[in-house]
């Protein structure tokens, strides 16, 4: 591998999305991470890294195939954002930005990782400046792939369908890209929007129910709903509180629904 003497070599330097971390880092580079990190195994299913967790070490899969995807809900289902195949580091961002960690991380398949403790990974990038440029470039990729899927979801101008995106897997979406906007809703003739203020829902409103009713009333149209988020379109009042997490709200929703409807057969 070609050395780069500095930052400007770098920076100019072609990055290879495909190519392995470790073959696209300088050889003595290569050589400390490989000295200093742990070899962890993982089968199909087991979570490497869990969501909303302290950023304990940075991580490169080795072999295998591995899924970023979003909070993992109670009933053990996720969202599936992205796929990691092997050479691929991650769990860098938590680390270089002190916060916990944005998403989960789950084996799609048996892999085997190399895991470089957190402060083992600070003395490596000390040591190996120039790897931050690659790190960002890196960053960089996912964040604009992340973008231009959602400037084309933006662009759509049909409504999706409840049958084919349920709203609380496109509410997740909106949640983890901090979305503030309104998403109208349709069904049999009947309307209201939830609005969405940096990723959590803060107003709901149908005919004259407002608030958490609203909100329970929209989620219980079931498939036969269609929805579209414009982001041009922001109402002015607040009817929910913002406190609990998008996710909890619509789940918390849905129960009180299914409990109801438990009642009302009952009788």
């Amino acid at each position: 591998m070609k050395a780069h003497a500095g930052i400007g070599d770098w920076i100019s330097a072609s990055y290879e999305r495909e190519k392995p971390f470790l073959q696209q880092i300088p050889r003595e580079s290569a050589d400390y991470f490989l000295l200093n990190s742990q070899i962890h195994e993982y089968e199909a299913g087991d979570v490497v890294i869990t969501g909303e967790s302290e950023g304990q070490y940075f991580y490169v899969l080795q072999s295998g195939r591995a899924q970023i995807c979003g909070k993992i809900l109670a009933d053990g289902h996720y969202n599936v954002l992205a796929w990691l195949e092997a050479g691929a580091c991650f769990g860098e961002m938590s680390i270089l930005c002190n916060e916990k960690t944005s998403n989960t991380i789950v084996a799609s398949e048996d892999c085997t990782v190399l895991q470089l403790p957190r402060e083992s990974f600070v003395r490596f990038l000390e040591k190996n400046p120039s790897t931050m440029v690659y790190l960002y470039k890196v960053a960089s990729d996912r964040l604009r792939a992340k973008n231009q899927a959602f400037d084309e979801f933006e662009s759509l101008s049909l409504l999706a369908s409840a049958k084919v995106l349920p709203f609380i897997d496109f509410a997740q979406t909106l949640e983890k890209s901090r979305v503030t906007g309104t998403v109208i809703f349709e069904c049999n003739g009947e309307s209201g929007f939830i609005a969405f203020k940096e990723g959590r829902i803060c107003c709901a409103k149908s005919g004259r129910l407002v608030g958490p009713d609203a909100l329970e009333l929209m989620l219980a149209w079931g498939d036969d709903t269609l929805f579209k988020l414009d982001t041009h379109l922001m109402p002015d009042a607040v009817n929910i509180n913002q406190s609990s997490d998008t996710t909890s709200l619509i789940l918390d929703a849905l129960r009180n629904i299914d409990e109801k409807q438990s009642q009302a057969n009952k009788k």
